[in-house]
């Protein structure tokens, strides 16, 4: 198969992958400008990253499962504003450096062609901007994690692996602090790779098996060593304790993603890339072709482990996309060369437009979700934030992460059992609110629900109203001293 962007000169190719980055930027920011409220798992990252930069902890609810690296890196924008927007845009970065990984990953496997292809549709696709645009550790991940692969390509393309290799494995350590599923993906493309770069690989056996054990031993140690991140049980060991309080099935993942077929193969971006992944499989010199087979392989295979080992959301399949993109992409750029000049330039004018407006619709369509589900809870919160101001406070509610990353108050769930006003995080004589939200989780009900609502000091507050629905209505009530 040839590569029709190798006609492309290095600065053509350099201004189209520019003006890839700059609207995939600018969808980004017109996502988060949209306004959305932090979810829980935003929340948390947020509140981690507060805590590491100016010691306070408004909510006990970091768990030794997660990893710490995303919220290190949202330091910067914790110590400037610590606004949604700013924590966002730290992801973004992460986001920008998926983008360009890969169209370099396909730039080696291929040529310029497919490489931008392959950037601009994995850039626009409206789960990676979902993804990037959140404040979730998976494209971070997915971007260091594809940067690892990404030294293998490069180092292996010769007679022999450099020894440059060996920057692949700081790399795979980092990766693993920000996302500890990382190694999984890691391992798969490194393994694709080895096999199909095998010559070079057979010739330095000792270059590569030192990379190997440099990178098992870092990695093992992240994992395995409570010591190493400060906490007080191993990842392994808190990601264990997870999986056995989740009882799913091991196909559960591939059930939850079948339901979300539509927004998974259905936006126009999830259109164009079946239709390139089908175009490469009914052509047979793309058949016949064992890079095809690599980069479709290697993005199949990492959907499937994930989909085998983790319940099904959209975030979790990053990795996944380059891989499958740049295999896409292979298949349109076979087409291409077969069509002549003008109608060319038109098929590919007719996809960028396509990939463009199903970022803007359908990455809007579900960030939009976030701020129709939330948008009460933050105003309820900060409500509570602008009354206290400098007071010390403490409130009870079942939205822990985001009603204490918006009220900056120490926040606590409520007890299902008892009433129970207090806490042993609580300062001493806070001013406590209890926090109720509209057909709301982890909430008191019945009987028990009346009793915390006795206890109430005084009229409650009302955000929306109880007409609006679940979750759009918010009552703070403050608790008789």
């Amino acid at each position: 198969m040839t590569d029709d962007g190798a006609r492309l000169s290095r600065r053509q190719e350099f201004l189209i992958l520019t003006a890839i980055g700059i609207i995939f930027a600018l969808v980004s920011v017109w996502l988060i400008a949209r306004g959305a409220p932090l979810g829980h798992d935003e929340s948390v990252y947020a509140l981690k990253a507060r805590t590491i930069v100016d010691g306070s902890t408004s909510a006990y609810f970091w768990n030794d499962y997660r990893a710490p690296g995303l919220p290190v890196a949202l330091g910067g924008a914790a110590m400037l504003t610590g606004s949604d927007a700013m924590m966002r845009l730290t992801v973004v970065i992460f986001g920008g450096l998926l983008v360009v990984l890969t169209w370099w990953v396909g730039r080696m496997v291929y040529g310029p062609g497919v490489g931008l292809i392959a950037a601009a549709g994995a850039g626009l696709t409206p789960t990676i901007l979902a993804s990037t645009t959140a404040v979730w550790p998976d494209v971070p991940g997915a971007a260091l994690g594809l940067g690892v692969l990404a030294i293998l390509l490069a180092t292996s393309s010769g007679d022999r692996v450099s020894w440059w290799v060996l920057a692949a494995a700081p790399l795979a350590v980092l990766a693993t602090i920000f996302r500890f599923g990382a190694p999984l993906p890691i391992g798969i493309g490194a393994v694709g790779i080895a096999i199909w770069r095998w010559p070079a690989v057979r010739h330095s056996l000792g270059r590569v098996g030192s990379l190997a054990a440099v990178t098992l031993i870092g990695i093992g140690v992240v994992l395995a060593v409570p010591a190493t991140l400060g906490a007080a049980t191993s990842p392994l060991e808190s990601i264990g304790r997870l999986s056995s309080t989740n009882d799913f099935p091991i196909y559960q993942g591939l059930i939850d993603y079948a339901q979300l077929y539509d927004f998974l193969l259905l936006t126009p971006a999830g259109v164009v890339l079946v239709i390139g992944l089908a175009w490469a499989v009914g052509l047979k010199a793309n058949r016949s072709d064992g890079r095809w087979l690599l980069v479709a392989g290697i993005g199949l295979v990492t959907a499937l482990a994930i989909a085998l080992t983790l319940h099904g959301e959209y975030r979790y399949l990053s990795p996944a996309y380059p891989w499958l993109w740049i295999a896409s992409a292979a298949g349109f750029a076979s087409a291409f060369t077969r069509l002549h000049g003008h109608l060319a330039t038109s098929a590919v004018a007719v996809l960028a437009v396509a990939v463009i407006l199903a970022g803007f619709s359908d990455g809007a369509i579900e960030v939009s979700k976030n701020k129709d589900r939330f948008l009460a809870i933050r105003t309820a919160a900060r409500q509570i934030d602008n009354a206290t101001e400098d007071l010390e406070c403490g409130v009870i509610t079942g939205y822990v992460p985001q009603v204490a990353w918006y009220s900056r108050c120490i926040t606590t769930s409520y007890s299902t059992s008892n009433v129970r006003l207090t806490s042993e995080s609580f300062p001493e004589d806070p001013a406590t609110f209890l926090f109720f939200v509209q057909d709301g989780k982890r909430q008191p009900e019945g009987d028990l629900l009346q009793a915390y609502r006795d206890a109430v000091d005084g009229a409650c507050s009302a955000t929306g109203s109880p007409s609006d629905g679940p979750l759009e209505y918010v009552e703070v009530c403050p608790v008789e001293p």
